[in-house]
């Protein structure tokens, strides 16, 4: 799989002994500006950004992360759990497949099952807890919490790669945490079947939902919300949610957010980053479908270093964009 290319356009770090001395400026900048308007000749015309106008939600969309595969007999089980989780909740939750040994297996899969280690597969991680095959349970609770920092972004299409603007909103103060930011590919449905040149993405099955034919079909209903299946006997079978390419930065998490912050690690409620006087751009290279039916999604995620020296990150909050069939 192809990888894409960080780049954070940043401030050069600034001393700051206080919050006054942030207030300070901000009051200093806007005082230069409102001097600057009574100039009426000559004047440029206002250039935007992609992120102007973009709103940050103050919602915490749930982490919800699979690690599964074609060649798992019970995948089947966690296959439904992830189209019942979403039809559930929708936008609120971040569900992202990790593929090993098949076709959708990628580099970046291997990072997150390190960072996210699992018992057995299939197996789920909400946030940053162990979910084992139950990932339902744990998600409700974590949607009601008030995250420390939201993040949306815009997507800009080239011939060539998907240049995602990323806008991020901290809503409360936050000393000397490292915050990374980092945006993925995400194959959202795939069609189980066999496409040829060693590409099969039939799903194995020993359990009684799903199996059978070339695409693969499911057997029974499934999936169910509010008594009524999300899933039907005789629909085709789908990998959903994949994840399948990101940047090649040098740390693969992606770039420290305290490069755009004028104040580093330190961030105080209401700070918004990601704005035209703190850009931050992450373009990642078109990834080939080759023959594979799906559909598209961008994710952008926040992650935490831990404190602990593990080396190891936390999920903080992420948002998802639909391309369609890019």
């Amino acid at each position: 799989m192809l990888f894409a290319y960080v780049h954070l356009l940043s401030f050069e770090p600034l001393s700051k002994k206080h919050t006054m001395k942030k207030i300070g400026i901000l009051v200093l900048s806007a005082a230069f500006a409102l001097g600057a308007c009574k100039k009426t000749e000559d004047t440029p015309a206002v250039s935007t950004y992609p992120t102007d106008g973009l709103k940050v939600s103050n919602q915490q969309v749930v982490f919800v992360m699979e690690e599964t595969g074609a060649w798992c007999q019970f995948c089947p089980n966690g296959a439904a759990s992830m189209v019942e989780l979403v039809a559930t909740h929708g936008d609120k939750v971040l569900p992202m497949a990790v593929h090993s040994g098949d076709p959708l297996t990628a580099p970046i899969g291997g990072i997150l099952r390190t960072n996210f280690p699992a018992g057995g597969v299939p197996n789920f991680y909400v946030m940053n807890e162990d979910a084992s095959q139950s990932p339902l349970n744990k998600i409700s609770a974590y949607i009601n919490e008030v995250p420390v920092l939201g993040v949306t972004h815009a997507v800009l299409t080239t011939d060539t790669s998907w240049n995602v603007y990323p806008k991020i909103e901290f809503f409360e103060s936050v000393l000397n945490e490292d915050y990374l930011i980092n945006s993925y590919v995400i194959f959202d449905a795939v069609l189980a079947k066999d496409y040829g040149n060693n590409i099969d993405l039939n799903q194995t099955s020993s359990v009684p939902v799903a199996g059978g034919s070339n695409p693969t079909k499911w057997l029974q209903d499934a999936a169910f919300v509010a008594g009524e299946p999300q899933i039907k006997a005789g629909d085709d079978y789908y990998h959903e949610e994949s994840v399948v390419g990101t940047s090649n930065a040098v740390n693969p998490w992606g770039k420290a957010v305290a490069d755009v912050n004028p104040f580093g690690r330190e961030y105080i409620e209401g700070d918004i980053l990601g704005t035209k006087s703190s850009s931050i751009l992450i373009s990642l290279p078109k990834v080939s479908k080759g023959p594979l039916q799906t559909d598209i999604s961008i994710y952008t995620i926040v992650w935490r270093l831990r404190t602990d020296g593990s080396g190891d990150y936390d999920y903080v909050n992420g948002y998802k964009s639909h391309l369609g069939g890019n």
